[in-house]
């Protein structure tokens, strides 16, 4: 409240030194014009006719000199007001030109992401299909448009759930990477390693759908961090999200080389075992 109050008593005191001019200059011209007209009925007589012209010619100069520093004043205002609306177009125009440098960023960056996203559909759509009939199965899985374009874009782009949509899936992508390894060593079962992988790549052919679908919006019409003084934009249209979800996850045991002994010293061999005598001796 006392805050208040001092600001409010501030801009009072502000305003009336800012008319304080004006006010002294139509006193100064009040006087000018009232002076002659005071010694006129004051001293009638005609030895004071040198009086009277001596008033009439301080009040006419005076009076010219302030019309014309009054003119002065305003001049100067009207100038000072034209260089401030020259320097705010400036500013918006500045402002401007940041935006739109902003949104082509954005829609070049996010280009590269859509031919990115196109490379992973393509690849995990194969996965799906033929990844049991392989032990090794490397396909193409690429994620360079992504990490050349996530710091660029985590800057400007004002849809925080999409960008935290495409990270959560190259993280999928690099975990697909790691099973794919996992299942190409030697001493893996595939079959338990298989379920697995189709689980995952399950969800990323689901999630890529949702994503490619909004980076092309995106590279329609991006929705980049609003620059204040910039013109707005219009809000962009709420579509399916695949944040908020809850994320696949899964675990495989890794066996230490003692029970691997272990395991393999109760495996029962029946080839080499034999069967049991028969009556006649034989086996």
């Amino acid at each position: 409240m006392e805050a208040a109050a001092v600001e409010s008593t501030r801009q009072r005191v502000h305003r009336h030194l800012r008319f304080q001019p004006l006010y002294l200059l139509g006193l100064s011209l009040a006087a000018a014009v009232a002076a002659p007209l005071i010694a006129l009925n004051a001293w009638p007589e005609e030895r004071n006719v040198v009086w009277q012209l001596e008033l009439c010619g301080y009040s006419g100069a005076a009076l010219a000199f302030l019309t014309a520093l009054a003119w002065d004043r305003h001049s100067r205002l009207q100038e000072e007001g034209r260089q401030a609306e020259a320097e705010r177009r400036r500013t918006t125009q500045r402002l401007e030109q940041e935006q739109e440098r902003r949104t082509i960023e954005a829609r070049r960056r996010f280009g590269a992401l859509e031919l990115e996203l196109l490379r992973l559909k393509t690849s995990i759509d194969r996965t799906k299909r033929e990844q049991h009939s392989y032990k090794h199965f490397f396909p193409d899985l690429p994620t360079g448009s992504w990490l050349a374009a996530s710091g660029p874009l985590g800057v400007i782009v004002a849809d925080y759930e999409l960008m935290a949509d495409l990270s959560t899936f190259y993280g999928h992508v690099e975990e697909l990477r790691w099973r794919l390894r996992f299942k190409a060593q030697s001493d893996t079962d595939e079959s338990q390693i298989n379920s697995m992988i189709d689980t995952l790549v399950s969800q990323m052919a689901e999630a890529v759908e949702v994503l490619l679908e909004q980076v092309r919006e995106q590279v329609a019409r991006p929705t980049v961090e609003q620059i204040v003084g910039a013109p707005q934009q219009q809000p962009r249209s709420g579509g399916r999200t695949v944040s908020r979800r809850r994320q696949f996850t899964g675990a495989i045991r890794a066996q230490t080389p003692e029970e691997l002994e272990r395991a393999l010293a109760q495996q029962k061999l029946g080839e080499l075992e034999g069967s049991a005598p028969a009556a006649d001796g034989t086996s």
